[in-house]
C-alpha cells in the first residue's frame, strides 16, 4: 500500500469539518490508525472499532468508512495515525475558504486489520435496515457494556467487555448482524432519525450502507 499521488485536495472547509467529526468519533471509541484510499476523485477513510488482537481470537472485526469527494483526482493507499491526520485537518480549518490541500502524514504504522478490507468484493443486497431500530439496539449495548465494568476501568477491561458484548448476534436487526455493528454505526454518526439504510453481504463480510457512512464487519468465529 504505497501512494502514487499523495496530494489530496478537498473542495471546501465543510469537507474538512466532516472528516474531522468522523475521526473525532472514531478516536473516542478506539484511537489508532486510519487507512486512506483515494481512487480518482473519491477519498475513503477507514477506521477499526474492533479487531482481533491475536490469532484465533473470537473478537469481531468492525470497520467504519467515510468518503468525501476530491477537487482533483488522486491515487493513494496508505495507513496513517489518526492523531496525526486530525492534526493536519485542524491546520486546514484555520486556512479559510476555497479548496484545501490535505498534507498526508508521513508515518506508516502497521495494523493487520487494514489488509483485510474487502475493497474489491462483490456485494449482494440482503434488505433494508431501519436506523431508529439500530440506534435503540446501540443504546442497549452501550448500557450493557457500561454496567459490566467497575469504576475507572483500564483499557484492557473495556476492550474485553466490548468483545464479550459486541460479537453477540442481534436477530431483531437481521441475519448476520452483531451488537457491535449497531453500536459502532451509531457511535460513528452513520445513522439518521427516521432514515433507512441498506444491508449487503459478501462471503464472511456484512455491510451497512447508511446516510452517514458505511460499516463493514465479520465475526471472529
Amino acid at each position: 500500500m504505497s501512494p502514487v499521488d499523495a496530494s489530496l485536495i478537498l473542495p471546501e472547509p465543510a469537507d474538512v469539518a466532516d472528516l474531522d467529526r468522523f475521526l473525532t468519533r472514531a478516536s473516542s471509541v478506539r484511537d489508532g490508525v486510519c487507512r486512506l484510499v483515494a481512487r480518482g476523485q473519491v477519498l475513503a477513510l477507514h477506521v477499526a472499532g474492533a479487531f482481533p488482537l491475536m490469532l484465533g481470537s473470537a473478537s469481531p472485526t468492525i470497520i467504519g468508512q467515510r468518503g468525501v469527494r476530491l477537487a482533483r483526482p488522486a491515487e493513494l493507499d496508505v495507513v496513517v495515525p489518526i492523531a496525526e491526520l486530525r492534526d493536519r485537518l485542524a491546520r486546514l480549518t484555520r486556512q479559510g475558504e476555497g479548496a484545501l490541500d490535505l498534507d498526508v502524514p508521513p508515518s506508516r504504522p502497521n495494523a493487520p486489520w487494514t489488509a483485510t478490507l474487502p475493497l474489491a468484493s462483490r456485494w449482494e443486497a440482503v434488505g433494508q435496515a431501519h436506523d431508529d431500530t439500530w440506534v435503540a439496539a446501540a443504546r442497549r449495548v452501550a448500557s450493557e457494556v457500561q454496567d459490566s465494568l467497575p469504576t475507572d476501568p483500564g483499557q484492557p477491561l473495556v476492550f474485553a467487555a466490548r468483545d464479550a458484548a459486541w460479537g453477540r448476534e442481534e436477530p431483531e436487526l437481521g441475519p448476520g448482524v452483531i451488537a457491535g455493528a449497531a453500536f459502532l454505526a451509531h457511535a460513528y454518526g452513520f445513522l439518521r432519525e427516521g432514515a433507512t439504510s441498506s444491508r449487503f453481504t459478501s462471503g464472511a463480510w456484512e455491510r451497512l450502507s447508511s446516510p452517514g457512512g458505511t460499516l463493514l464487519w465479520r465475526t471472529g468465529r
